[in-house]
């Protein structure tokens, strides 16, 4: 079985701020103790009920161990302006949707059939270790890129925008239309300001720092 350290993202432009970050005793005590706190492994483990690995203490150590890689550079950086040691609710909740991501791709890898013995390159069933695309260039499923974008960009949402992102994702559905009457109507607003008001909330989400690196594993889908 392929490790999820294969996966393990490269350095990022805020690691040099856990240098300075490490001279103080605050953040060496949390940094120590990210894998026994309590608190995080909680957040976690909420994040990866989803995908049903809640409850599995193996899977929340992976994942832990991915966030540790992927954000703790920007989780210094804020320790350095802020003096708060953490990890926020959308870093972990980003952190695991990628580590998801990554699972699911090793799987589809370890499902590819290799035959070493006895090979004819002209069999249908069997393809040569040699011959596997390098694990770098390998798609996401286009249909797992979707799903994990959507969940990443609905973490986004302010709870104050929750109506109006669901109204926004049912532009094309049957009864979109009394649902905006009855938004507009509720909110003591024109109907032309909810469209208005779903336009800006696009604009918000595509300027969100996190959207350029969630989408990315889909665009390249919707241009191949």
């Amino acid at each position: 079985m392929t490790s999820i350290s294969s996966n393990t993202p490269a350095a990022r432009k805020h690691d040099g701020e856990i240098i300075t970050a490490r001279q103080h005793d605050a953040w060496l005590s949390w940094e120590a103790g990210i894998h026994q706190n309590d608190t995080l492994r909680a957040r976690v483990s909420r994040a990866l009920d989803r995908f049903g690995l809640g409850t599995s203490t193996a899977a929340v150590d992976e994942a832990i161990d991915y966030l540790i890689n992927k954000e703790l550079g920007q989780s210094a950086r804020y320790f350095n302006q802020s003096g708060k040691a953490q990890f926020n609710q959308q870093q972990i909740t980003h952190a695991v949707l990628s580590f998801m991501a990554g699972k699911e791709q090793q799987r589809h890898m370890t499902d590819l059939a290799i035959h070493e013995e006895d090979h004819d390159d002209a069999s249908p069933d069997g393809v040569r270790a040699c011959h596997l695309a390098d694990p770098g260039h390998i798609r996401p499923d286009e249909y797992a890129a979707r799903r994990d974008a959507l969940r990443a960009i609905d973490a986004m949402i302010p709870d104050t925008d929750r109506e109006l992102y669901s109204l926004m994702l049912a532009v094309r559905e049957p009864g979109m239309l009394d649902r905006i009457h009855a938004y507009a109507d509720r909110h003591q607003i024109g109907r032309s300001t909810v469209y208005f008001r779903i336009k800006k909330l696009a604009e918000a989400i595509q300027l969100h720092p996190w959207f350029e690196e969630v989408v990315a594993p889909f665009r390249p889908l919707r241009t191949a």
